[in-house]
């Protein structure tokens, strides 16, 4: 994707609101990307050392930059503002290399289930987290430089993906991941133990972030792609992970037989599910004769583990 700049959109709210204005944001947002700033000192317990105004940031491509794209935030947010105080969008136009920087200061060490821990790139290796937590020997460690693409491990739907990956990767698995993003999913197979990894997506930015945040890993052996499911040869995986959204894991169930991809005894995993939209993906694994073994949720985020077999 070519661009000369980045459309950056803000809203400041209070805590209360800001959760609710950065769901209905994230759809536009490029690779449903929100960034929620608070200011203050995050490493002060004191009630007052941050301020209340919390500002949600999502940030969109110049080609999707249009007048009608702003009337329609404008419209969603005034809407908002009618049953809580939310003010109008402003709206900043940010050069690519200034884009690249503007979330790095919110995006710091912490740890994901037991023992995975998420290092920034840019961050000093051995940095403390804000609750004094630190990366201990034998954490599975990820050094990461998300870029533009979706997959920092910050939200919900990724953090559930790594806590499945960390419980079902076993020494030697084979993985794929649908639709890798930053590839954290993928990097975090492989230092978990699995064997063979393939991981595509659609877009080529994200692939090559991939092999960007595969290369500080010290990691050459996920085969990496552009592309959709349909270009993966038809053979079974020990765990196939899809951190995407709940109508496209229905379009692969239905038309691009996502589940036969999944080894016998093998486990699917499935997140990007809002809770409201459960029932449907659950129709869609049953239909194609899988089964839910486990459920993880966070707030309204939900992750399933399913198996191919009863």
């Amino acid at each position: 994707m070519t661009t000369t700049y980045w459309l950056e959109v803000s809203v400041i709210t209070d805590g209360e609101g800001a959760e609710a204005v950065a769901e209905v944001l994230r759809p536009f947002a490029y690779n449903d990307g929100v960034v929620l700033e608070q200011l203050g000192d995050e490493t002060n317990p004191a009630p007052d050392a941050l301020e209340t105004a919390v500002t949600v940031k999502i940030y969109v491509p110049e080609g999707e930059d249009t007048p009608e794209l702003r009337q329609r935030l404008e419209e969603i947010l005034y809407h908002m503002g009618r049953l809580y105080p939310i003010p109008p969008p402003t709206f900043r136009q940010l050069k690519e290399e200034d884009w690249a920087n503007a979330w790095k200061a919110h995006y710091h060490p912490f740890r994901i289930g037991k023992r995975i821990w998420i290092q920034p790139s840019w961050v000093e290796n051995g940095r403390n987290t804000d609750d004094g937590d630190f990366a201990q020997p034998g954490d599975v460690v990820l050094v990461l430089d998300p870029g533009m693409a979706f997959g920092t491990g910050l939200h919900p739907t990724t953090q559930m993906c790594l806590q499945a990956l960390e419980q079902e990767v076993k020494p030697g698995s084979s993985v794929l991941d649908v639709g890798t993003g930053s590839g954290i999913l993928a990097i975090a197979a492989v230092k978990l133990g699995a064997g063979a990894v393939r991981a595509f997506d659609t877009d080529f930015l994200a692939v090559e972030t991939t092999q960007n945040n595969a290369a500080q890993n010290h990691i050459d052996s996920i085969h990496v792609h552009e592309g959709m499911l349909a270009d993966v040869p038809l053979t079974s995986w020990d765990i196939v992970v899809v951190n995407i959204l709940a109508h496209v894991i229905v379009s692969l169930f239905d038309n691009d037989r996502l589940m036969a991809y999944v080894a016998p005894g093998g486990k699917l995993i499935l997140s990007g599910i809002i809770e409201e939209q459960l029932e449907v993906v659950v129709t869609a694994v049953t239909r194609a004769g899988g089964h839910v073994i486990e459920k993880i949720q966070v707030r309204d985020w939900v992750c399933l583990i399913v198996s191919p077999e009863k």
